[in-house]
This record gives C-alpha cells, structure tokens and sequence, in this order.
C-alpha cells in the first residue's frame, strides 16, 4: 500500500506542472523564414497548395575546406530523397493545414534514425492558400569502427556501414571480430525504414558468432503519432549464445542457452489525440533451453570447470496476450537536453502500458502459465528543470502454483537543470532488478550506461543493482563548424545485492569520478559521441581508471536500459505500446 501511495502522489504532483505556460517556456521559436527565404504562418485551415522539401547533408558542405575529405563524404553520402521524406508527412495538397499535423509530422521527421533536424513550415501564398517547406538535414550516414591492439593481429575488429544507403533511409552494416583460437565472428544487418515505399520498417540481421550465432527478421508498422488508428509487427529469431557468468575469483565462464521465438500482433487508438487509449492482442512463442556446464576459452581451447550452480528447466510457452494503454501527454521542444544542442520532442504527462498473456496450448505451448508486463511514464518540466520517471516490469506464474518467477524491473528517474544554452546539471538515479529468472543472468555493477562507470573491468555481479550518476555538462562550442562538443565532469554512486543469481555478491555503496568529452556530429544531431575516463573509488574495480566509449541515440522516447538488462527480457515484449515495437 505504502508503495502504491506513493506512486499516486507523484503522478498527481506531475500532472498540474504539464499546462500551457510550461509548454510555451519550453518551445523554441519558429522561424520565422522559410527555407526558401519567405516569411512563415501558423497553420489555422488554410488550403495547402504544394509542398517543397529542401533536404540537405551539412557534413559534405563543411569539408569543402578539406578537398580529400570533402570528396570521400559526397561519395558516401546521399542526401535523403524527397519522396522518402513526404511520406512521413501527415499533410498533403488539397487538405486543410492544421498545427496539430504539422508539428506531429516534424516530430515523426526527427525521430527517424537518418534524419538529425527537421522543421515543416507554412507560407502564405498568392491564392490565398499556403505552402509548406520543409527543411530536414541528415544524420551522417558512415558507419564505422574497429579494435586495434599492440600484438598481432593489430586489427580485432572492423565495423563498415552506411546508415542511409542512396538516400533511401536503409540501414546496412557488416562487421568482423578475430575469433582468439576459435573461428572469426561475422555479423550483418539490413534495416529498411521505409520497406516497398511505405511506412513500414524491415528488419533482417544475423551473426555467426566464435560459438553459437543468432538471426532476427521482423516486418513492422510503428506507432508513431496519437493520429494514427493501427500499428502491428511481425517477427521471428533464434540463437545460439554463450552466456557469461562472473564469478569474484575473476574466472568467467559461459553457458550455452538456446532460444527461438516469434510475435505477430497489432494494437488500434481508442480515443482523441494526446487522451487516448490503445487496445490490441498477439499471439507470441518462446522455446529456451539452457546447458547445464560451465566452459571456458583459452587460446582456442574449450574447456568444462563445472556444473551450472542450479538447474534451469527448458521452456516452451506460446500464448495469447491483450495490450492496454492509457496516454493522458503533451509533447514539446526543448534544445540541448539529452544532447548537446539537438532539438528534442519531451513528452508532458503520464502514460502506462500493459500486456497480459495466457498460454494456449493450441498455439503449440507445452506449459500452462500468466505473463503480465506494465511500463510507467511521467514528466514534467517547470522553468530551468525537467523531471522525468520511466519504470518497466514483467513477471510469469505457473498457472497450478502460487508463486512468480521470471521476474526483471527497471526505473530512472532523471532530473535535468538547463541553466543556459552552455550549461546543464544532470542528476539520475537507476535501478535494476532480476528475481527467479528461467535463464542464467547477472546484473554487472560496471555495466556501461546503468552501472558505475570505472568498474567496467569489475567480476562483481547481482541480482539487484541501484545507481545514482551526477553530471555537469558544458557546451564548448562548434569547431570549424563541423560538429558539436562539449566536456563533462560525473560523479557515480552505487551498490549490488546478490539476489538469486549464479555467483552473485552483495556490495557496500561503491562510486567514481571522472571527467567526459562529447561531440554530436553533424552539429545538432541527437546521436551524442562521449568518451569518459573514470577513476574508481574503492575495491573490485581491477583498474586503475577505464575509458569508454559510446554512440547513441539520446533523444529517444523510451530510454534504453542496460544491456544485462534487455538481454535478459522476454524477447517478444515490447518496450511499450506506445513505443512499438
């Protein structure tokens, strides 16, 4: 009770904070030209005439200074295509301009993976009718990395990709990992956000990994805005992996854990834009089965140094789930929150999602169970300061017992201070936790993006983790014009809890400073680069200090949890159902 109390409290205390006068603190003006140099209006019904996209890849033009360098990106690089972008658009000639429209389109245009801005705007025109323009400049489309060592060989790794092949919002990249005494690791993935011209996404992706390997294949429609009445996905993968388990003693062995899967389901708006509920079902199955040994690789040598610590019964389950949601959300623009100097769309309000399944032996499941899962999400922003609280849990019962088991939760709740344009405080406080799981996990007390950082290095692992981080950002400026940077200073703080889990150790509090550089490129881009050297405090770490480096999206609605965290997830689940998939 005491619990539910104060989940209640909260999400009354945020709802008042969601009113006009915070929206209109937090919206950055329009422009007040078009790309084309004419001067905007708001749209209030008028007839709209023609749409014009002006499309454009900043990168390119700002190497011109570097011939070499500017030749190889426009040899790279394809500007998106106009038609790819008017597809997005929920406007058209001959129909009525309406703000909501225009700014959910603008919204959908900065979601996508290819696209770092976008703004849609009307201009009057002679008839008495309006245009719009449309203004999108791309994200930078190379997809590149590798691991280089001192001894031979000197390359480990190599990733080679391009993110928006010709222009036609298409994902596709390949990479290569030397194998240490086994075979090489060889992976590919091909995304096409806009698959036979339409508004869907394919997904194809597979792995032959040094042992084991995966594939996933999924065709799916998302739920991009309130407007829209349905979104669906269909989906279906198997692997074969080598799950980790860290022990104190530092050894780290790996069991093998088989899994196979599908999901095909669909939910409909319920209700008006913005006040909404969503309805839908699925049919999903999954088939896991784990090892009972524990091996190791040395030098190409598969070696056995045991028994699994406890027995972990295969399962079959096919089931057929109903998903509830209710939105009562507001979203608005802010500059510079998650990233440095991006544009970013911050919801306002409260929404909460659910899934509850029921196996149907029909569907091909060989045990009778429930599975339920509930998302949470709550924000607010009031002056300088934006507050917001995510939560996640799934959880599966045997129907002839009283017990569940295949527990996992997670939660962040994160407050940000926008003190200027150039400086911001960050505060976030993350929390994981796994109970009774139906396949060997561990929550890793360095995890990178969940854990505290300069314990990367760290065999401490559990069953429950809590994580405050501390960050002070400042916007350095933009060199040459060709990408935004930035520099850090954090501060993690931390424990673990062994919970059930193999080889799990409890932790006193545990934490680190340290010191980040960041960049965005191209400028604006809400993909942020950030490398952060961190000094741990206290034992375990077995480092002195670590660098890491990560690339991500960090505009994105539904934040994404930790690895050990979404590994260890029904893989048929989605993140919510207003996030579909």
């Amino acid at each position: 009770m005491k619990t539910r109390l104060t989940v209640t409290a909260l999400l009354s205390a945020l709802a008042p904070m969601t009113g006009i006068a915070a929206q209109q603190r937090a919206v950055p003006q329009r422009p007040q030209f078009s790309p084309s140099g004419r001067a905007t209006t708001q749209c209030a019904g008028q007839r709209i005439d023609s749409i014009y996209v002006f499309s454009d890849a900043p990168t390119v033009q700002r190497l011109q200074r570097v011939p070499a360098l500017a030749r190889i990106a426009r040899d790279v690089h394809v500007v998106t295509r106009p038609e790819l972008i008017r597809r997005y658009l929920l406007l058209e000639p001959g129909a009525p301009c309406t703000e909501i429209r225009r700014a959910e389109s603008e919204r959908i245009l900065r979601a996508q993976p290819f696209i770092a801005e976008a703004d849609v705007v009307a201009v009057p025109n002679d008839d008495g009718g309006v245009d719009l323009e449309v203004r999108t400049t791309d994200e930078t489309s190379m997809v590149l990395g590798g691991s280089f060592r001192a001894r031979a060989p000197m390359v480990s790794a190599l990733l080679l990709g391009n993110a928006n092949i010709a222009g036609g919002g298409v994902f596709g990249a390949l990479s290569w990992r030397y194998g240490e005494g086994l075979r090489d690791a060889v992976a590919m993935r091909v995304t096409d956000n806009q698959f036979l011209g339409q508004v869907m996404v394919s997904t194809v992706e597979g792995e032959r990994s040094e042992r084991g390997g995966r594939w996933r294949a999924d065709l799916l429609r998302p739920y991009y805005t309130d407007l829209q009445r349905l979104a669906w996905r269909a989906q279906a993968g198997a692997s074969t992996q080598y799950a980790e388990l860290r022990r104190p003693d530092d050894l780290r062995p790996s069991v093998v854990v088989r899994r196979n899967f599908f999901d095909v389901g669909s939910i409909a708006r319920v209700g008006a834009p913005g006040r909404l509920g969503l309805l839908g079902a699925s049919v999903t199955g999954v088939d896991e089965q784990t090892g009972d040994r524990l091996t190791t690789v040395d030098s190409g040598i598969v070696s056995d140094v045991g028994a699994l610590p406890r027995n972990y019964p295969a399962h079959r389950v096919a089931r057929l789930n109903l998903l509830a949601g209710v939105r009562y959300i507001q979203f608005v623009r802010r500059t510079g929150l998650d990233a440095l100097t991006a544009t970013e769309d911050v919801p306002l309000g409260v929404q909460i999602g659910t899934l509850f399944g029921r196996s149907v032996r029909a569907f091909g499941s060989r045990e009778d169970d429930l599975f339920a899962s509930a998302d949470l999400y709550a924000g607010s922003t009031s002056g300088v300061g934006v507050l917001r609280l995510q939560a996640r849990g799934e959880a599966r019962r045997v129907t002839t017992s009283d017990n569940w088991d295949g527990i996992l939760t997670s939660a962040r709740l994160s407050h940000v201070l926008q003190f200027s344009a150039s400086h911001q405080n960050q505060f976030r406080l993350e929390w994981s936790g796994t109970y009774r799981q139906r396949t060997p996990i561990q929550l890793l007390f360095g995890i990178i993006d969940g854990g505290v950082r300069g314990f990367e290095d760290s065999p401490l692992a559990g069953g429950q983790r809590l994580v405050g981080h501390v960050d002070e950002r400042f916007l350095m400026g933009r060199p040459f014009n060709l990408a935004d940077v930035g520099i850090a200073a954090f501060a993690d703080a931390g424990r673990q809890w062994a919970g059930d889990v193999p080889f799990g150790v409890t932790t006193s509090i545990k934490g680190s400073l340290g010191f980040g550089l960041l960049a965005a490129l191209p400028p604006r881009s809400g993909r942020l680069w950030r490398a952060d050297v961190a000094l741990p405090l206290g034992s375990g770490a077995n480092s002195r200090w670590t660098v890491s480096i990560t690339n991500a999206d960090r505009v994105g609605f539904v934040y994404r949890e930790p690895g050990d965290v979404a590994d260890a997830r029904e893989p048929t689940v989605p993140r919510s159902v207003f996030a579909w998939p």
